[in-house]
């Protein structure tokens, strides 16, 4: 059996996540239905992590096994064809048996957009968060930084997560604005369940001045989500990159 790497984008909100659930169709079902359609075998696939429902993906990566004679530089070709438009496989490679696209993973980057209007913006508003005003990003961006680094998380942890330890490691937190829209891009060795939306609406209570800089450090301190801000919604993020 060879292993191969594939990286996929796709938008989420008609699905229930990229994991296979019992309460609606899924990112993982589409693409194992399509694999076995265009490969004529049954393989499971195996994400780089699950992302919730409505979560999109720039370039999402999973690994999968198979027998088939499809060129690994064919398979996206051959696979694209039995998706729907709103999931596509961008590349795929053959790799060695103990790589494990869950498992191998360095780091992950998402991005969150928002953007600033008086009006909703019709051609922005099904991925990108509406904000009626505009919030103070030198303040967002100095109360990021007390993010950075290795912390206990939980406090930016929703209730439901499986999570067994909450100890993770942020590399960085980017905070952009060009015109009206705002991008906040995350980097970190794993995520709690909705850790970035939640890091996300904890730096807009700062930025709007319903929280202040030290209320960020007690937060995380304290390691209760009641705690921290409020939890943007999903449309608007994207796991963005996945490095090995």
């Amino acid at each position: 059996m060879k292993k191969y790497l594939c990286v996929v984008q796709y938008v989420g909100k008609n699905y229930c996540g990229f994991q296979k659930q019992n309460n609606g169709n899924s990112i993982q079902q589409e693409i194992e239905k399509a694999i076995e359609t265009a490969t004529k075998q049954k393989s499971e696939i195996f994400a780089s992590g699950r992302t919730d429902a409505g979560v999109n993906a720039i370039a999402q990566t999973f690994h999968f096994e198979s027998n088939t004679t499809i060129p690994a530089d064919k398979l996206p070709f051959a696979i694209n064809q039995f998706l729907p438009n709103d999931i596509k496989i961008l590349s795929a490679k053959q790799v060695e048996q103990d790589f494990h696209a869950r498992f191998s993973v360095k780091n992950k980057t998402y991005q969150y957009r928002a953007y600033v209007s008086q009006v909703e913006l019709p051609l922005k508003n099904e991925q990108s968060f509406w904000l009626k005003k505009q919030p103070d990003i030198k303040k967002m961006k100095s109360a990021a930084k007390l993010l950075v680094g290795e912390h206990n998380f939980k406090a930016f942890m929703s209730a439901g997560g499986q999570a067994k330890t909450f100890v993770r490691k942020i590399f960085s937190i980017k905070i952009s604005q060009k015109k009206e829209d705002i991008f906040f891009e995350i980097k970190g060795n794993g995520f709690l369940y909705n850790m970035v939306r939640i890091i996300v609406g904890t730096l807009l209570e700062v930025g709007y001045e319903k929280k202040t800089k030290s209320d960020v450090k007690q937060i995380l301190e304290s390691q209760d989500r009641k705690n921290a801000g409020f939890l943007t919604p999903s449309y608007a993020l994207f796991l963005k990159e996945v490095e090995y």
